[in-house]
């Protein structure tokens, strides 16, 4: 496997709506459509149901564009084939209340969403995308980056926050346990 990471930039946009755009999400198909803006997004709750596929998709490629959504692709001879979402914790309009107690005044990054092709799984791959955000923070000096893993028995696929045993392999820490969600921290020393 010959995988490169590169962080998610205006040149690279169409290459990441290329991985929903080819994914089936057959295990939730409610995900089809997202293109990873519904942390991104400020849409009420009640609202978000009634976006299209088209409408995230659009909205997904001009954030960006305009440099307001950030994470890392992995890709495989110039195709996406992976992808974290990876941005200061407060800059997820739907998470902000949530993670203000754990961020303070503190700048802290947050890993939310990895979304990995069907043939590129169980190989690691989530691991390498969280070691690139993991070092992109750092670069960018945050003081330390949370990830939110569900413990809990599920599908695979279901584990798009990531998983306990990934986290701690990279230095995490529990931080705080709320029913299955888990606040994971690596402090960036």
């Amino acid at each position: 496997m010959s995988i490169e990471i590169r962080p998610l930039s205006p040149e690279n946009a169409e290459t990441f709506a290329a991985l929903f755009d080819e994914l089936e999400f057959e295990h939730a198909r409610e995900w089809k459509g997202c293109y990873c803006h519904y942390y991104n997004s400020d849409c009420p709750g009640n609202l978000w149901s009634h976006r299209t596929g088209e409408d995230n998709r659009k909205d997904s490629i001009a954030d960006i564009r305009a440099g307001k959504m950030h994470g890392y692709l992995a890709l495989e001879k110039g195709k996406c084939v992976g992808w974290v979402n990876a941005d200061d914790a407060l800059a997820y309009p739907r998470l902000k209340d949530y993670l203000a107690p754990y961020v303070g005044a503190q700048k802290i990054g947050l890993t939310i969403c990895y979304v990995i092709e069907p043939a590129h799984r169980n190989q690691g791959l989530a691991r390498h995308l969280l070691n690139a955000a993991i070092e992109g923070f750092r670069t960018a000096g945050y003081e330390a980056v949370i990830g939110l893993p569900v413990d809990q028995p599920m599908a695979g696929e279901r584990r798009y926050r990531g998983t306990m045993n990934m986290y701690l392999e990279a230095g995490f820490v529990e931080h705080r346990r709320f029913d299955a969600v888990v606040v994971m921290r690596r402090n960036l020393d």
